[in-house]
């Protein structure tokens, strides 16, 4: 028989598109998230513009050269609290400027600014600027199984999505600690999860973000590698940067490999960026 071709899923997001990865909590993937999604990008060559809002602005480097870094200062938002909104006026110029290049803008708000960039969002009426580009907004939540990471993801995903009417929310499960599912029932995390991620997961896609064997992506990251140039790198090179012998460089190449085909998959369902480009 002749092979069908699969048909899309509906309604999924056209681009331009506006992608804020947003949760107050530190230390849940959030840059990882976003390294995935320019690299799905990059496969797709789809025009990609990435912000990264932190009190260092260094959690994407090696990423592109492109990386927008907006280092907030504490010091001069306590003598100046408008220099706050001022700093932020990058973020604006890179999604005029990639939403008319039909791509999409993904900007990483560190811990503890996502809060700020609600605020910012809201103050500007970046809805409003959003229509006129004809930009739609997907808003990327990332939790891991603790408690606190699922509170404070809902309140930032929550806030993003009152000063954004219009937006999609994507929940995305890091399965780094665990899987919510292994939970006890009787556990505080599970108690989180049913209370606050339940109904909100209701009117949003949920995607996994499969744990990433540590020692498998550390030694490539270090080295300020992009996922895909890992997949793509020679054993003997892999070999040359991590010190491996050859059988276990073989599985660390394919344990990145694994991980991306997965989130891909999971962000080919939800958006519509043409045809993959793979090779």
């Amino acid at each position: 028989m002749p092979k069908t071709e699969k048909k899309p899923p509906e309604n999924r997001l056209s681009l331009p598109l506006f992608a804020p990865i947003v949760s107050d909590k530190g230390g849940i993937g959030k840059s990882l998230l976003a390294k995935a999604m320019a690299e799905w990008l990059r496969l797709h060559n789809v025009p990609c513009s990435v912000v990264e809002v932190d009190t260092t602005g260094q959690s994407l480097r090696g990423l592109t050269d492109d990386v927008v870094s907006i280092a907030m200062d504490q010091r001069a938002a306590r003598r100046d609290p408008a220099s706050v909104w001022r700093a932020l006026t990058p973020l604006y110029l890179a999604i005029e400027r990639t939403s008319q290049a039909r791509g999409m803008t993904i900007v990483e708000f560190g811990a503890n600014e996502a809060a700020r960039g609600a605020l910012w969002v809201a103050m500007t009426d970046l809805q409003e600027e959003l229509d006129q580009l004809g930009t739609s907004t997907l808003i990327m939540t990332p939790y891991t199984c603790q408690a606190e990471a699922m509170r404070r993801g809902v309140q930032s995903a929550t806030a993003f999505m009152e000063a954004l009417p219009k937006a999609r929310l994507m929940l995305v499960e890091n399965e780094r600690d665990g899987r919510i599912c292994d939970l006890h029932p009787s556990s505080e995390a599970a108690t989180v999860n049913r209370k606050l991620i339940g109904p909100l997961a209701a009117k949003a896609a949920t995607v996994r973000m499969p744990a990433i064997v540590a020692d498998s992506w550390a030694p490539f990251e270090a080295a300020n590698i992009r996922l895909m140039d890992a997949v793509r790198m020679p054993v003997r090179e892999i070999m040359s940067i991590t010190g491996l012998p050859l059988p276990e460089a073989k599985i660390v190449k394919g344990d990145v490999a694994a991980w991306c085909d997965s989130m891909f998959d999971a962000f080919d369902a939800f958006i519509d960026a043409g045809g993959r480009q793979d090779g």
